[in-house]
């Protein structure tokens, strides 16, 4: 399906140069910290991109942008104010500065001008007190207030926008002569007395549901006439059409967040993808025929494809999909055969986020097209206007933009801020530089007295261009959804490789700390060493095999001796050392893989039985028997490729059907994986990776969802939950979270059940650090867990010492 109507790329004359290393995006694990000198060259390319986007408003009135007049009361003195007059703990959330320096401050109130501030800030490295005390600190908090007031201004100009808007949907809404029985529920969260109802919906969104009586001159009042013919729209989703219609002729982008995944059951599909392709057939009627941009994660660039063919099979689709050195060549047809250059062309073309911030080649292709829309599903991913993928996706030049997202909007400023640039660059373009000083906020994700009070005002000011329905508004038999955790003991094996591993915790934590502060340049040392001792101690939680402890040296040195015997080796001259050197930092699970696949060494193999000696293990058959005399079927996910593995090799011993879904597994391939899930109830098991196999897939043929580890991201956890829970499930779903008693695993659970996790989980966010993609709740979250476990061995230790000091006191008396 992703390559159907593609015509035959033409042979290739010459080899096309070699494209730049394409960026390797998987499923946007992310983080917002900034490598310096890469990022700023990023940020002013964000600039730039503005004046390739076409999102004014039509209407009178609306294209003006307010402009913020010179205030009598500067930043500077703002923040002269604010050093004045701020408590301890206020002046460290916002400086980042410690509670001692804090001290210092308030010490040297009070200051008389900022030039009085300046020069007693300074005095920190002439007089006695703390170190680090500067006028940085002011001028830090110079730029952060005048980021706010950016703030401020903008949304202004957003909230006159927003009014007109509120006003057109209000006229949707008309009451009808059935009087109270037929009451207008056009709904928003806002509690501001506006002309839209009072009911409250969470998170800054419309919830358009029913409409009692239409006298609006441009309302659609009927579904598309492109769409098939057993199509028939709910009446919440032909409001979810108008309310794109009118967004659209004012050229203002917007952000559909229903909660609903697409399903599909008796001809009827209840998701956001049915109505972006109801809209689009309406744009078609009009004579509007693109091109429009639809960019997707790898796992739904299928069954996008096949949407577009079951529910509105005129609309002519291509898919921008193809391996390296075939995509020249597709991006020359591509170009030769839009509807705008010939009738017979594509109208609709849909790409990965892999390839839309593909290579240099890629990315200009895309910029080329003048583009009529663009659609980005899971659009959660553009959350953080500092990552790499926002700023690649922001300079593709569109008249309109649309974000997908099943994720409600946080109680987070940065967030916001990030998602209304990106739908209303036109009102960011000349305050982004301002508004970058909100990020540069020294303190941690506490650092929320000032943004706080903003937070409920944007979210007010969002509310005409989010739409968002949940489930239990438009389903009235929903399943309900159960989570329990299932508690695990380890075995003496496992017991014994989690306290080697604590060991290295110690060593690791407590060395640094022996030794002066650190320079940041051992900054990234520490931090990896850290994320090492914490996968440690998360696989020790999960499987021996995942470590190397029944392959020994001694039998590692009888295996070499029998490779080169075996021809490959001879071949290539294979030396015994390094061929040992190889297998030594391979797992007992990778080792027992690869001595099967030669029969010289099949004698090594361990026995079956070392699969299941593990507590989960244990646990896990424990259920999937149960669950199978039930007739439900499961959902296994893990974070470890070798977990897969080893849950394979079990369910092969134990003949039991399942199938498997990986980062590796080929895209073409997923929805087939998908479908033979679906319509064969032979097999109770399909095992994936939390990661691939957790955005955007409909598995509502299982019941119940085993999360055998956990994420560092609760919010990728959830994400993974809801393959299962997702319209279209006819079973209560039970989601059962497996958790090795004693271990690293039960502070994870802990931390990632807090509100201030979740709230922070801002679901594929992007940002680099080192070279590596991580969310900040990932981050946060590592933190967390490296002082909890400085907390526990400081504890052991202060207990040693006391119950020494009474022995030796007992032995002097």
């Amino acid at each position: 399906m992703i390559y159907a109507n593609r015509p035959a790329l033409p042979p290739r004359k010459a080899t096309p140069p070699p494209l730049k290393s394409e960026v390797d995006i998987v499923a946007s694990p992310t983080t917002p910290v900034i490598a310096p000198p890469r990022r700023k060259r990023l940020k002013k390319m964000v600039i730039d991109s503005d004046e390739e986007s076409d999102s004014g408003v039509k209407e009178a009135g609306e294209s003006s942008r307010i402009r913020r007049a010179p205030e009598d009361v500067s930043e500077e003195g703002r923040a002269l104010r604010y050093f004045n007059t701020a408590a301890k703990e206020a002046l460290s959330e916002l400086t980042g500065c410690t509670p001692v320096q804090a001290d210092k401050i308030i010490e040297l109130r009070p200051f008389t001008s900022a030039d009085d501030l300046r020069s007693k800030l300074s005095q920190g490295k002439k007089k006695a007190g703390p170190a680090g005390i500067s006028p940085r600190m002011f001028e830090d908090c110079t730029q952060i207030f005048a980021g706010y007031g950016a703030v401020d201004s903008v949304l202004e100009d957003c909230e006159r926008i927003g009014a007109s808007l509120k006003a057109a949907i209000a006229s949707w809404t008309a009451p009808s002569s059935k009087g109270k029985e037929r009451e207008a529920s056009v709904q928003s969260n806002s509690r501001n007395g506006s002309v839209l109802g009072e009911d409250a919906v969470e998170d800054g969104a419309l919830s358009l549901r029913t409409v009692a009586s239409v006298k609006a001159r441009d309302y659609i009042s009927s579904q598309p006439s492109l769409l098939s013919g057993d199509i028939r729209l709910k009446e919440y989703q032909l409001l979810g059409v108008n309310w794109l219609s009118l967004l659209f002729r004012r050229q203002l982008s917007c952000i559909l967040a229903d909660e609903m995944g697409v399903y599909l059951l008796c001809n009827t599909s209840l998701g956001k993808t049915i109505q972006v392709i109801s809209f689009f057939a309406h744009l078609k009627q009009q004579g509007n025929k693109g091109p429009h941009l639809i960019v997707v994660p790898s796992s739904t660039l299928e069954n996008w494809c096949r949407e577009f063919a079951r529910f509105a099979p005129s609309i002519s689709v291509q898919t921008y999909y193809a391996g390296k050195e075939e995509r020249p060549m597709l991006r020359q047809t591509l170009t030769d055969t839009q509807r705008r250059r010939t009738n017979d062309g594509w109208e609709v073309l849909v790409t990965t986020y892999n390839l839309a911030q593909g290579d240099e080649r890629d990315r200009k292709f895309f910029r080329k097209i003048d583009w009529e829309t663009c659609v980005f599903d899971e659009g959660h991913v553009l959350k953080n206007f500092q990552s790499q993928r926002y700023q690649a996706l922001l300079k593709y030049g569109s008249k309109w933009r649309l974000l997908l997202t099943g994720t409600p909007l946080q109680n987070n400023l940065q967030e916001l801020v990030s998602l209304m640039n990106f739908i209303l660059p036109d009102q960011f373009a000349d305050s982004m530089d301002s508004l970058r000083a909100i990020f540069k906020a020294k303190g941690d994700s506490k650092v929320t007295m000032l943004a706080q009070e903003r937070v409920s005002r944007a979210k007010k000011m969002m509310t005409p261009f989010v739409l968002r329905r949940r489930k239990d508004q438009v389903l009235k038999d929903l399943p309900k959804k159960t989570e329990r955790i299932e508690w695990c003991d380890m075995t003496p094996l496992q017991r014994s490789i989690y306290t080697d591993a604590m060991q290295r915790s110690r060593k690791t934590i407590f060395d640094p700390a022996k030794k002066k502060p650190r320079p940041k340049g051992k900054d990234k040392v520490y931090i990896e060493n850290s994320s090492n001792v914490l996968m440690d101690l998360r696989k020790a939680s999960s499987h021996p095999m995942l470590f190397r402890r029944r392959f020994t040296d001694e039998t590692l040195s009888s295996v070499t001796k029998l490779l080169l015997k075996e021809p490959d080796f001879k071949k290539r001259n294979a030396v015994f050392q390094y061929v040992k050197e190889d297998m030594e930092v391979m797992t007992d699970a990778e080792l027992q893989l690869f001595v099967a696949t030669y029969k010289s060494t099949r004698k090594f193999l361990l026995n079956d039985d070392c699969y299941l000696e593990a507590g989960k293990i244990k646990a896990l058959m424990r259920l999937l028997e149960d669950y199978q005399s039930q007739g439900r079927r499961v959902l296994i996910f893990s974070q470890f490729t070798q977990i897969l593995d080893i849950l394979q090799a079990i369910l092969k011993q134990k003949s039991t059907k399942y199938l498997i879904l990986t980062g590796s597994t080929p895209v073409d391939v997923r929805q087939a994986l998908v479908d033979e899930f679906t319509e064969d109830e032979s097999i109770p098991v399909f095992l994936l990776s939390t990661k691939a196999g957790g955005m955007g897939i409909n598995l509502t043929a299982a019941s119940v969802v085993i999360m055998f580890d956990q994420d560092f991201n609760p919010h990728n956890d959830r994400q993974a939950q809801d393959r299962a829970y997702r319209i279209g499930q006819k079973r209560d779903v039970e989601v059962v979270k497996l958790i090795t008693k004693g271990t690293i695993e039960e502070d994870m659970l802990r931390l990632g059940e807090t509100k201030l996790a979740l709230d922070e989980a801002v679901a594929g966010d992007i940002e680099e650090v080192e070279g590596k993609g991580e969310t900040k709740v990932e981050t946060e979250m590592k933190k967390s867990l490296m002082n909890v476990l400085r907390h526990k061995f400081e504890t052991e230790q202060a207990d040693g010492d006391g119950e020494l000091d009474k022995v030796m006191g007992d032995a002097d008396s």
